[in-house]
């Protein structure tokens, strides 16, 4: 129940940045109240606050003027509450939130989110405010019944006025380009070669993609587009690169000394540009690594740059990153019976988050552990992903994985001692095979005619991920499980194959590993454990029909009983 509105606070405090006077805006907190602010993945936390928080001590979220997205979360103490939220910034600085400056509004009880389109020019530190307010429409100022408002800084872009668009592009080592955005969206990845365009292709079902036709010496610019108003736009800035020029040198950063190195000597300019800031050029010593003073929470684009034909040029891809914040992304993975795994440190502040059909639905501690089951539905859409605290911000440290029960899992791989991969369906099932090595994929193959295949140019040198997927809904979508081999696959993913037929026979992959015991759980507890060792198949001697079954391996591994299967449920 909603308490009796608390009395108007004094006037806001003034961060030492903001010299303008802003008008006070306060609510009662005691029932909902904002938990969480996000800007482009940068988030900053709060509880009940009275009705106003002043956040403008904290370090300002950074715009980059492309693809910069608001996200607001709101807590309750009880009941949840549908809330009208509005967020203002004060691209002007004149110390008013004008209606033109108002870059959200929403409405709901779970978290909101909306791009922010920042206006051409603008440049240094304002203020943004937010407000979550039930029973009325969002308003900059004054004083309303339930709810709270939240101030904080954000750094504006440099005011070299760059277009707002909604997508940005990244180059990454070997010319892929990563995307930023969502799996499913409407997009076109446009390659023009020497100023003629040489490609269009759907980019709705890949975050990474790459151009295959590279030739050394030819000028290449990458960019999105997307069908509005009756026409292609552009939608992302754009990249360039030119082979045998750009990727002269590759650039690797030690975050713990704070340097910078290059795979060669050149002579030349390290060039480092702070997002939003300015860029600056150090002249580069032959084999000595970067040593620059990165400030704490920034974004940076470092690379190197030389002369080539009389010309200045980059001769690396930029190493992009934050200073202070995780360097090694954790690998996220689906197991089988979709159960979560992550391989990131247990001794680190680590969130599990999910979203379903859009909308946020888990945001969880993981409490040191490396395994989560969640109750995912049938023909609902999901994205998890692993944040870490750092600094008091909450900073996305793991790859995304995106899936759908009944989607994902039209299919079974499975692979063998050979490294053959098996699927399966039935021959002329529209299906590919998809070969990723070290986390860029080398093959994409008809799986159509074929139920099972094996990559020849295996290196065990390096890691290798298998899937099938298929065009479904405007765009190419997964539709099997995931299988590993190569480099350390078997300190991450099972052991063993195991299987499950129509009689209730499990059925195991062969393994001489001690104390191997199947495991039975029904209905959520586990009724056998039994020795798996001399036996390749079993069937629970007291199953039922009407109850829900879910089994797996498990050995006595490095001193401790490890799972070393994967679940499969009947």
């Amino acid at each position: 129940m909603h308490k009796t509105l608390m009395a108007l606070g004094t006037c806001l405090a003034m961060s030492p940045l903001m010299a303008a006077t802003y008008c006070d805006s306060r609510g009662n907190s005691g029932s909902e109240w904002i938990a969480g602010v996000s800007v482009n993945g940068a988030s900053q936390t709060s509880g009940s606050d009275g009705g106003y928080l002043n956040a403008t001590g904290q370090p300002p979220f950074q715009l980059t003027g492309q693809g910069d997205r608001l996200e607001l979360r709101p807590g309750f103490r009880n009941t949840q509450y549908v809330e009208n939220w509005g967020a203002w910034i004060d691209f002007d600085q004149n110390g008013s939130f004008e209606a033109s400056e108002k870059v959200l509004v929403a409405q709901g009880s779970t978290v909101v989110s909306a791009p922010i389109a920042v206006p051409s020019g603008s440049a240094g530190t304002t203020r943004m405010r937010v407000q979550m307010r039930w029973g009325a429409t969002a308003q900059p100022c004054g004083a309303y019944g339930y709810g709270e408002t939240e101030d904080y800084l954000v750094k504006l872009p440099d005011g070299a006025g760059q277009p707002t668009l909604p997508y940005s592009l990244t180059l990454e080592p070997g010319f892929w380009v990563s995307r930023s955005g969502d799996l499913g969206d409407r997009l076109t990845l446009v390659v023009e070669e020497d100023g003629k365009r040489v490609l269009g292709r759907n980019a709705a079902g890949n975050l990474r993609d790459h151009y295959w036709n590279n030739a050394a010496g030819k000028h290449y610019r990458i960019w999105l587009e997307s069908f509005i108003d009756g026409g292609y736009k552009t939608v992302s800035n754009v990249v360039a690169y030119q082979p045998g020029v750009t990727d002269r040198v590759a650039l690797s950063r030690n975050a713990d000394q704070g340097s910078i190195s290059s795979s060669a000597a050149f002579q030349g300019n390290w060039v480092i540009a702070a997002q939003g800031g300015e860029t600056l050029r150090q002249p580069a010593q032959a084999g000595v690594p970067l040593q620059f003073a990165f400030n704490h929470g920034e974004r940076y684009q470092v690379w190197a740059e030389a002369s080539v034909n009389g010309k200045d040029e980059a001769i690396s891809v930029p190493l992009a990153f934050r200073e202070g914040f995780p360097a090694r992304y954790i690998d996220l993975e689906v197991e089988a019976d979709f159960q979560l795994r992550h391989d990131g440190p247990a001794d680190k502040p680590l969130n599990w988050v999910i979203r379903e059909d859009g909308v946020e639905v888990l945001r969880q501690p993981t409490g040191g552990a490396a395994e989560l089951r969640y109750p995912f539905q049938q023909g609902r859409a999901y994205k998890v992903w692993i944040e870490q605290a750092v600094g008091g911000e909450l900073v996305q440290v793991s790859d995304a994985e995106y899936f759908s029960p009944g989607l994902t899992d039209l299919y079974q791989l499975s692979i063998g001692d050979n490294r053959q991969v098996s699927r399966s369906g039935n021959i002329g099932d529209a299906l590919t095979w998809v070969i990723e090595e070290e986390g860029n994929i080398v093959l994409e193959r008809n799986a159509a005619n074929e139920l099972a295949y094996t990559y020849y140019r295996f290196d065990p040198a390096k890691r290798y991920r298998v899937w099938l997927k298929r065009f479904q809904n405007g765009y190419y979508q997964r539709v099997s499980n995931v299988v590993r081999y190569g480099r350390a696959a078997e300190d991450y993913l099972p052991l063993y194959q195991l299987t499950v037929d129509a009689n209730q026979t499990l059925t195991r992959t062969g393994g001489v590993h001690a104390m191997l015991t199947w495991v039975i759980e029904q209905d959520g507890s586990i009724v056998l454990q039994r020795l798996a060792e001399n036996e390749q198949s079993y069937r629970y001697f007291a199953y039922s029909a009407g109850k829900r079954y879910r089994s797996w391996l498990k050995a006595y591994i490095d001193g401790h009983y490890q799972r070393v299967s994967p679940v499969v449920s009947y």
